[in-house]
């Protein structure tokens, strides 16, 4: 669990840059919308392609990866139900609630958790695939038809998902590593150098992003500013003339209601609990015990990914729920871990 637990640590302290970037000043406040863009745009695209170009599309599925995948779609599926008809929450909202509580972090740990875990991280390549293959450009579909401004055409909402970069990313990848092109060998390798040296830029990216929304947000609604004029008196603070101190418009980070809290803890309690519990029903029903039940449990207890804070970034819908279901399901998804490598 050594090598884990090192790989958080990492992850840790690269979060911790972007909250004392933003908090010493270094950077403006607001700075986490444009790496969120660059990622979005660039970097999660070149990454995307380069991961599905040398994946194995035709990976034989075993019993144990089948109930993997049953538990994360019905842990998704459920999980909407409970943010839509429980919760109330706007269809938005309960997208990004229902990817926090049931989408997760395949690649950047759940390929050490596997190999650490079971000794062969194969059993991941299905899950990420479904990932980006089904589930993104689903929920893609569903926040571009949501979140569009204006009243464009049906036809223009039906495709918008299709301009999407990170659905144009995975048709992209999908198709050189079924046509066979080599991307090493297109344009004397530059190709494959442009796109490794974007993709490994970004998860530090999304990493300090993270970083930067938390040490800019304010977890209790804003309270008057020590100085600032208050509402219903004439004129500036005692002792300045009159003149009203100079205030600097600052796009409010989004904050935490109650409801959003509500909905915080449904999603960080349904990722670490319920549909680990999802994948232990499934898995007996199916026949598994021992290490081939705890390679689906492994899987269904990694922690959200930290893609769903992009996306809700960068559509703008349930962004502080996003953020700290990904840090609260890091936190706490070792335990649950070390848990099912214990029991099982």
């Amino acid at each position: 669990m050594s090598d884990v637990i090192g790989g958080l640590a990492v992850f840790a302290v690269v979060i911790a840059v972007g909250w004392v970037l933003v908090r010493a000043g270094a950077v403006p406040v607001g700075s986490d919308t444009v790496l969120t863009r660059l990622c979005f745009f660039a970097a999660t695209p070149a990454l995307l392609i380069t991961t599905l170009a040398g994946a194995d599309l035709a990976a034989v599925t075993s019993l144990g990866t089948a109930v993997a995948i049953g538990a994360e779609l019905l842990g998704l599926v459920t999980a909407w139900c409970v943010h839509r008809c429980l919760l109330h929450r706007p269809v938005a909202e309960a997208m990004i609630g229902a990817l926090a509580s049931a989408y997760v972090n395949a690649a950047n740990l759940g390929i050490p958790v596997l190999v650490l875990v079971l000794g062969d991280a194969t059993a991941v390549a299905p899950i990420l695939l479904l990932q980006l293959l089904v589930l993104t450009p689903l929920a893609f579909t569903v926040l571009d038809a949501v979140t569009r401004r204006g009243s464009p055409s049906r036809f223009a909402t039906y495709t918008l998902p299709l301009r999407n970069p990170l659905v144009l990313a995975v048709l992209v990848g999908v198709l050189v590593n079924l046509s066979g092109f080599d991307l090493d060998a297109a344009l004397r390798g530059h190709l494959a150098e442009l796109l490794d040296t974007l993709g490994r830029i970004a998860v530090p990216l999304m990493m300090l992003s993270l970083g930067m929304s938390l040490a800019a947000s304010r977890l209790r609604p804003p309270q008057n500013v020590a100085g600032a004029p208050k509402p219903g008196r004439a004129g500036g603070a005692e002792g300045t003339g009159g003149a009203a101190p100079r205030v600097v418009n600052v796009p409010p980070e989004p904050v935490h209601d109650a409801a959003s809290r509500t909905a915080l803890r449904w999603s960080v309690a349904w990722k670490l609990l319920v549909v680990p519990g999802l994948a232990v029903g499934l898995g007996l029903a199916a026949g598994l015990h021992g290490a081939a039940l705890l390679m689906p449990v492994t899987t269904a207890s990694l922690p959200t990914a930290q893609n769903v804070f992009m996306y809700a970034s960068r559509y703008g819908v349930a962004k502080p729920l996003a953020r700290d279901a990904v840090l609260l399901t890091t936190a706490g998804f070792v335990p649950v871990v070390l848990l099912a490598a214990a029991v099982l």
